[in-house]
């Protein structure tokens, strides 16, 4: 067996194998990644070592950003009772890096060789002035008290192996079973073992893995807190204890809570917790107004303004169809004391009888264009109400005497923009998004982070805030994608679309002006394209060395009667890192297949894995036979890395894609089965807005088609990856389909700016603009004019035999 080795130094010695600290206060396991960021300082102690070092060394480039270490030494610290300012183990040397200060000593741990039997038969002599009988007597009681022992040793022996076995056989692969499926389930069952007093190295490294000490703190103290996984609906409450909760170890996913004190209202929330979870205000039962939660204090961010928000109420749920016919019956529409704005067409403030001539259903009659007659559809009583404008959010607000939010008390309500970092992917999976229709508020499981339900998705919700002539709207709809969610969003006040409700707010002292402000869009404008000698130097830094790709098939998934789905994966040409790529291959075509490389929207940011991934925007290529090639990018599904902590880390992580892509097609071309004179890119919002770099410096893509994409904020971005000077340099042809009313990238300053700035010829670049915002409402015209583009420059597809 090989040696393994264990560090000694000062008080302290670490066994790597285990990922243990021993110590004067007992052993100690450390997450498997500190253990390692030690291993190497000691291995390579006393010498003085760099960040980036430590980074390839420890975790490899690509696992963590630089960022990681300092937390990290910060953990060896507290577990070796080490100081920064005067240290006996670890000394920082600013701008420098790492190094250990103490001797250290490095040894070999051979198991020790047992006692022979012959050196245990020495130890008992015979005696010869004993009697035969008394050592005959002797030598039968030694023998069976040791067969007696025997017995024991064997049946500890036994015990001690048979609960090794179960815990190698069972428990450790049902954890790591559980670890892929849901963090939260794999800590669940890790805390029951370690209540059931079961102690194991491995159960110990995976807890460290899976946790981070919090605290737990509520006003006013003494409430009862008990926790479950997000998708654990139906799991019993796991009880945490009463508030204050010091270093309370919880898992690294998306949580439930539930807080409780007499007196008091429940609270029962889905809040982001890192890196340290918020106060829980409890408020008096009395105090509560109906339907509505609290949302304390705090700073919230919009579009790079930032605010401090008072604490106020919003409702748990979307306003209900049941809830605005009550506003209709009241005489709504026809009482101009609940119109407090006025409403301006063409520069032209309309009457009021002019405005509620527009404000009508389906018939005619006064009400949300989804509804006929004066109603809304039979059996939508609790569905939120929908197809309404921002003048009948704000006029139902009066009548209900409450307010619209301000984007910054909806943003705080949905836990975005704030200092708590929140994940998203669990709550989107549990909303209304991609659907043909609303559901009933709180039907789905969306809860947010104080209490809410629906903010992510069903309708979207009007907002007080105004940027020129439109007016904010959040949240996102029932036809969108997930991250519609998170994105910013301005309409037409006058807008209704079947897509577009309310929820409302309550304050108990008037919303500060400051809130109410106007929100402009960000500047776009770029400086003009880069000279042909400057961009050959930033051109270059997307160049890569053209290594073995080592490619391997992970999954081939034969289940889809239309398509063979390949899970592929291959070296990357950057650190220790390896590129996973999805091939769908459809059964209508035969090779040589013509190939759409897919760069998808921000889904792709949010949700964890790719096999989550929709593939609504690509469908249409597979149904008209060509190949689909979904890489999963840097950054994206399982390959996410720590946010970039600034502009270096943006520019790095836009290599890193655009090597991702290239290398994709260094792997198609090794396929055989691959036509590759045609291969056409496909890029949706995020993926579009990535678009410019792999367009100007892949010669290998024939066309591109890219939807909802236009310039982006980039200005504050190095000069080496601003998106003028890669479109200027596009030769491909080039189609593009945006909303005419698209806030993330708007007509005027995001698409044509985009569109004008392409290098490619006039009469080989398209620019569809449809009436819908950032993504289509419907997929009809879209797919029409994706395969209408595919056609006219891959050719036609060869059908199957």
């Amino acid at each position: 067996m090989e040696n393994r080795i264990i560090y000694r130094f000062g008080d302290f010695e670490l066994d790597p194998r285990l990922g243990v600290l021993r110590g004067p206060d007992g052993d100690r396991s450390l997450r498997r990644q500190t253990c390692r960021l030690l291993e190497v300082l000691l291995a390579r102690a006393p010498e003085l070592q760099d960040h980036n070092t430590l980074l390839d060394l420890a975790w490899g480039r690509t696992a963590l950003s630089p960022n990681v270490l300092p937390q990290a030494i910060s953990e060896l610290r507290q577990a070796l009772g080490d100081q920064a300012q005067s240290p006996r183990y670890i000394e920082t040397l600013h701008r420098r890096g790492y190094r250990i200060l103490c001797p250290v000593e490095r040894v070999n741990d051979d198991q020790a060789e047992s006692p022979s039997s012959a050196e245990q038969a020495s130890a008992v002599e015979a005696d010869p002035e004993r009697p035969p009988d008394s050592v005959n007597r002797a030598l039968v009681y030694g023998t069976l008290s040791l067969i007696g022992l025997l017995v024991v040793v064997v049946g500890l022996w036994w015990q001690q192996t048979a609960a090794q076995r179960w815990l190698a056989e069972e428990a450790v692969p049902e954890i790591e079973a559980l670890k892929s499926e849901d963090l939260a389930s794999a800590w669940r069952r890790l805390r029951e073992l370690r209540e059931r007093g079961i102690q194991d190295f491995r159960l110990e490294q995976m807890w460290q893995d899976l946790t981070l000490p919090n605290q737990l703190l509520s006003e006013p103290p003494g409430a009862d807190v008990a926790v479950r996984g997000f998708r654990e609906r139906d799991a019993d409450w796991i009880v945490l204890g009463q508030t204050p909760l010091d270093a309370i170890d919880l898992p690294l996913a998306m949580l439930r809570f539930k807080v409780s004190l007499p007196g008091y209202a429940d609270i029962e929330s889905a809040p982001g917790i890192l890196p340290l979870a918020e106060t829980f205000f409890l408020q008096p039962r009395e105090r509560v107004p109906e339907g509505m939660v609290y949302v304390p204090a705090g700073e919230v961010s919009y579009l790079r303004q930032r605010r401090s928000v008072p604490g106020f109420w919003i409702d748990r749920h979307e306003v209900s169809n049941r809830q605005y016919r009550a506003f209709v019956e009241a005489g709504g529409y026809r009482r101009p004391e609940f119109w407090q704005y006025p409403a301006e067409v063409d520069g032209q403030t309309l009457a009021f009888e002019e405005l509620m001539a527009r404000l009508v259903d389906s018939t005619g009659m006064p009400g949300p264009s989804t509804w006929a007659i004066g109603t809304y559809p039979p059996g939508q009583d609790e569905h939120p109400v929908s197809g309404i404008s921002w003048f009948e959010a704000a006029a139902y607000a009066q009548f209900a005497g409450r307010q619209l939010p301000t984007v910054f008390h909806w943003r705080r309500a949905a836990g975005l923009g704030t200092p708590q970092l929140q994940n998203f992917s669990d709550v989107l999976l549990a909303s209304t998004f991609k659907s043909s229709g609303t559901t009933a508020v709180g039907s789905v499981d969306s809860l947010g982070s104080y209490g809410t339900y629906d903010m992510s998705g069903n309708v979207a919700e009007w907002c007080y805030n105004a940027d020129g002539r439109l007016r904010h709207i959040l949240g996102g709809f029932f036809r969108e994608d997930e991250y519609r969610f998170a994105d910013v969003e301005a309409r037409h006040p006058l807008e209704r679309s079947d897509g577009f409700g309310l929820r409302l707010i309550s304050t108990d002292e008037p919303v500060d002006d400051g809130l109410r402000v106007a929100i402009p869009a960000l500047e776009r404008s770029l400086p003009e394209p880069a000279d042909d000698e400057t961009f050959a130097i930033y051109a270059r830094l997307f160049d890569y060395d053209d290594g073995p790709l080592e490619a391997t098939v992970e999954e081939i998934d034969n289940s889809h009667k239309d398509w063979r789905r390949e899970r592929i994966s291959f070296r990357a040409p950057y650190a220790d890192d390896r590129v996973l790529v999805q091939v769908f291959i459809p059964r209508s075509a035969r090779p040589p297949y013509q190939a759409v490389i897919n760069f998808p929207g921000g889904d792709a940011l949010l949700l964890d894995s790719s096999r989550r991934a929709g593939l609504h925007h690509v469908e249409p290529f597979l149904r008209s036979g060509r190949v689909v090639v979904y890489p999963v990018y840097q950054g994206t599904f399982e390959r996410k890395v720590a946010s970039a902590s600034g502009p270096i880390g943006v520019r790095q992580l836009t290599i890193n894609q655009v090597q991702d892509l290239r290398r994709t097609i260094d792997y198609l071309a090794t396929r055989g089965d691959i036509d590759m004179e045609r291969i056409l890119f496909h890029g949706v919002s995020y993926g579009a807005n990535r678009a410019p770099f792999s367009l100007a410096l892949e010669p290998r893509l024939r066309a591109a088609i890219l939807m909802s994409g236009g310039l982006g904020v980039w200005s504050h971005m190095p000069p080496e990856i601003q998106p003028q000077h890669y479109l200027a340099r596009v030769r491909m042809p080039v189609l593009m389909i945006n909303g005419a009313q698209d806030y993330n990238f708007p007509l005027e300053t995001a698409q044509r700016p985009f569109f004008e700035l392409l290098g490619t010829p006039a009469e080989l670049k398209q620019h569809v603009v449809l009436d819908w915002g950032h993504l289509p409402p419907h997929y009809s015209d879209v797919i029409r004019a994706y395969l209408d583009w595919a056609d006219r420059w891959l050719g036609p597809v060869s059908p199957s035999l």
